[in-house]
């Protein structure tokens, strides 16, 4: 094979590095990271990991050999550009490379290698290639550790395989007396994905019993978890043991007892944990998250003032309102009944430059039907021409601030959404008649409804 001028170097570095694995047993050295760097992982460093990828490949086709080591971190690093750009062509590339590796080397596989393979199968939801991965991480030998466990119950959990993730707690026990807090917070954490929240708690309980080190993130995960359970006592009781325990509060605790505060439809509970937050004595203050779940619980109960009030602490703090805060806002106004209000929200939300998503559309959708657009009015609202219905009041209200007509497929969607709202409410459909409408009586303002938003 013909390689490139810049290859032979990392190739004989390659054999060279080989050579030396094979004489370390054991790896302890690397592991310490005192072991010297190879030329194949200096070419990742200088010229990035996909030129790393191709020297292997090279490596590979010419029977050369490589070390784990360095395959590894080239796959860590494969997965820690993955954050910012997810390609799942290279990632897969990447996979099938090591792959080829250990089905060359299969003395250089060890634990970690596999690893981080397994975690790349997690990342990308595969459980099928993580299951024939991890087999052959027994066929060959390899001794799997707490981190495996942690890496298989979170990729159990997060496709809701609630039978596997306990399977594999209960049959690795080993590996489960070794766990750290991070295993732990995997296991945790798959349990309340899968909707099993008391045996996340009971883990949690056991992991107090055998004084491993219970954090922060762990409370939070929990307290999440029964605030999908709609359990908001519990919730409290954790989120009050954090401080008896001696674990730090942090902004994530409190938005997270705020959110389940919310969910619950304790809006007066919710405000109690945010003056607790503005307290002189507090080392936390509100982010743009806190402001946004308090602002959705004014929504929920439909009082819309309260809400806009929030909106302008969070611009009066430096603070720039995203498109949930005005989704969430102008779903407000479909509750509250109030067109007027809404129509400013999205004139704002334009002027600062925010593209509409398919959610806002759907939004506004069901705040003109409230307003008895339905079939044809003879009203001008703000400024627009005559709508024939609704779909056309919000096509000229996108019209008017100079931005895109929507989509058919999005027109559908909005659609679909709002007579999904009308038959949860058991809302009838309008009747058709034979005349124009356009005399017609705007109905009567309903009443704010307690759900939540049907957007965000």
């Amino acid at each position: 094979q013909r390689l490139t001028a810049a290859r032979p170097a990392v190739l004989c570095s390659g054999c060279a590095m080989g050579r030396r694995g094979q004489q370390r047993g054991s790896g302890e050295e690397a592991r310490r990271g005192t072991a010297p760097v190879s030329q194949l992982e200096d070419l990742m460093r200088r010229r990035g990991v996909d030129a790393a990828w191709d020297a292997l490949e090279d490596m590979m086709r010419s029977g050369l050999p490589s070390d784990r080591f360095t395959v590894s971190r080239m796959l860590m690093r494969t997965l820690a550009d993955g954050r910012r750009t997810w390609d799942l062509v290279k990632i897969n590339r990447s996979i099938a490379l090591v792959e080829q590796f250990v089905q060359q080397q299969p003395v250089e596989a060890d634990e970690v290698l596999f690893n981080a393979m397994l975690d790349t199968h997690s990342r990308t939801k595969d459980i099928s290639r993580l299951e024939s991965t991890y087999q052959r991480m027994k066929d060959l030998g390899v001794e799997a550790s707490h981190v495996t466990l942690g890496i298989l119950v979170k990729a159990y959990g997060q496709v809701c395989d609630i039978k596997k993730v306990l399977q594999l707690w209960d049959d690795m026990k080993e590996q489960r007396e070794q766990a750290n807090a991070v295993t732990y917070g995997c296991m945790i954490n798959a349990c309340v994905k899968c909707s099993q929240t008391e045996k996340a708690l009971q883990i949690f309980r056991d992991m107090q019993k055998r004084h491993k080190q219970c954090n922060t993130i762990l409370y939070t995960t929990l307290i999440k978890g029964y605030g999908n359970e709609k359990d908001l006592s519990t919730a409290i009781m954790l989120f009050r043991e954090m401080r008896n325990e001696g674990v730090p509060y942090n902004t994530i605790a409190y938005n997270s007892i705020i959110d389940v505060c919310i969910k619950c439809g304790d809006v007066g509970k919710a405000e109690d944990f945010f003056q607790e937050m503005m307290s002189d004595h507090s080392p936390v203050q509100p982010d743009l998250i806190t402001y946004s779940t308090l602002l959705k619980g004014y929504c929920q109960v439909g009082d819309l003032d309260k809400a806009l009030h929030v909106a302008a602490t969070i611009k009066a703090c430096g603070m720039q309102c995203d498109e949930l805060v005005y989704n969430t806002l102008m779903d407000g106004c479909v509750k509250a009944n109030d067109l007027s209000a809404g129509v400013g929200l999205f004139a704002e939300m334009a002027n600062a430059g925010m593209k509409p998503s398919s959610i806002t559309h759907s939004i506004f959708l069901r705040l003109y039907q409230r307003n008895g657009y339905k079939g044809r009015v003879n009203r001008r609202s703000l400024g627009l021409r005559l709508p024939g219905n609704a779909l056309d009041a919000v096509a000229q209200l996108y019209q008017h601030h100079g931005l895109e007509k929507p989509s058919g497929t999005v027109e559908k969607a909005s659609r679909a959404a709002a007579r999904r709202e009308n038959r949860a409410k058991g809302g009838a459909k309008p009747r058709s008649t034979g005349r124009a409408r356009g005399n017609a009586k705007s109905p009567p303002t309903p009443q704010p409804q307690p759900q939540g938003p049907q957007g965000p």
